[in-house]
């Protein structure tokens, strides 16, 4: 083997550290079937295969195949440290799809001074490898959350199935609604689906669960309450403060929304006194948010009598009703055919926050790779991120 600097034969100018491999006799494995065989003739042309760097310099092996006669013809011989459909090694491949498990897939192009392009589709190929080449087991499903992301930030969506006891995303439908969650009705088969104890989804889904699953409990997820509750709010801001500003309160209100929509126990104590001061000088504002405020808190209170829960439900709800705020009102008529859907909740002990996070997950790999140009690559992602807790490409260490 010789070792020499050479300049690069494709790209920008640049040198590159080039193995040479010699004097490589004996019996050679056929590009085919892979069975060993006595070559027929050496190659003229040289063949390259990009591998870990040594030092600063890229590094390319450069070999002389030989010809294998088998399989009908002659075929190239096959390498055992070359990694097939890739003009790379093994190593090197092992390295990238390592990498992309724990960084973006333009970072990784940048380190390796590859393409994104190229760098996609090593990491494509290890997800499919890692997966088996199949999708997780629909096999010993009982609770599932049901929810929709977007690959661009909007128009393009998927249905994302997950499994609330093993906490693994288990199915991706294309599209929302009952497009994207119908096909995961039918992988899942009438026995699958008869073993379903529960669902938890938002309202968008609850007819076609309903009517899959006649005999599952059905529970409405907390977020999204919380979602019509901060949009109802600041539908409300926006009626009482449309256009201009007319007062230093309007500016407030118009700048720092994000205050009547955080949690208070979440501000620093200098926030608490501003919201303060500012919901209490528009009394319509103040009203809203201590309607949010008491559902949001009944919500995310450990109930242990579901009567008691009712019954403060029933009340929030004729307060909502009679406040005189046609948004929160809204809200209410919304919320009030699913009350036994909320309380079902906190009688089962189901992770319903699981499914959120799931979403967070999703939202913080959009964003790190700046959205996926490819849905079956989104898709994959997601499995990978959300599914593959045994991923063996995350155990290499480099």
């Amino acid at each position: 083997m010789t070792v020499e600097l050479r300049e690069a034969r494709r790209g920008p100018s640049r040198q590159v550290k080039v193995l040479t491999l010699e004097a490589r006799g004996g019996l050679h494995a056929c590009g085919v079937c892979g069975r060993q065989a006595e070559g027929a003739y050496e190659e003229t042309e040289a063949v390259y295969f990009r591998d870990n760097s040594l030092g600063d310099f890229e590094t390319y092996l450069e070999v002389y195949p030989w010809r294998v006669a088998c399989c009908g013809g002659t075929h190239r011989e096959r390498f055992r440290f070359e990694m097939p459909g890739h003009h790379m090694t093994r190593r090197f491949f092992e390295r990238l799809a390592a990498l992309c498990t724990r960084l973006p897939v333009d970072e990784v192009a940048k380190m390796a001074g590859l393409s994104w392009d190229t760098v996609a589709r090593i990491d494509k190929r290890a997800i499919e490898f890692a997966l088996g080449g199949r999708q997780p087991s629909l096999e010993g499903l009982r609770w599932v959350g049901i929810d929709e992301v977007s690959r661009t930030g909007g128009h393009d969506y998927f249905t994302i199935v997950t499994d609330l006891e093993s906490e693994r995303v288990v199915f991706i439908g294309d599209g929302k609604g009952d497009k994207g969650l119908k096909p995961f009705l039918e992988a899942l088969g009438l026995r699958g689906r008869r073993r379903i104890r529960g669902t938890t989804s938002d309202l968008g889904y609850l007819p076609l669960l309903q009517k899959a699953f006649p005999k599952a409990t059905h529970l409405l997820d907390r977020f999204h309450i919380v979602q019509w509750l901060n949009e109802a709010l600041k539908q409300l801001r926006r009626r009482i403060f449309g256009g201009a500003p007319r007062d230093a309160t309007g500016r407030d209100l118009k700048v720092q929304q994000w205050l009547l929509l955080s949690a208070p126990e979440n501000l620093e104590h200098k926030h608490k006194l501003r919201l303060a001061q500012l919901v209490t000088l528009n009394e319509p504002l103040y009203r809203a948010y201590l309607l949010k405020e008491q559902l949001r808190l009944m919500l995310h209170h450990p109930w242990r009598y579901t009567g008691a829960l009712r019954r403060n439900l029933e009340a929030w709800y004729r307060w909502a009703v009679r406040s005189r705020l046609p948004e929160m009102a809204k809200v209410a008529k919304r919320l009030r055919p699913y009350f036994d859907s909320v309380i079902a909740g906190f009688v089962h002990g189901v992770k319903l926050g699981l499914v959120e996070a799931t979403n967070g997950k999703i939202a913080r790999l959009r964003a790190a790779a700046h959205g996926f140009r490819d849905r079956a690559y989104f898709k994959l992602k997601i499995f990978q991120r959300c599914s593959l807790s045994d991923n063996p490409w995350a155990r290499i260490v480099l």
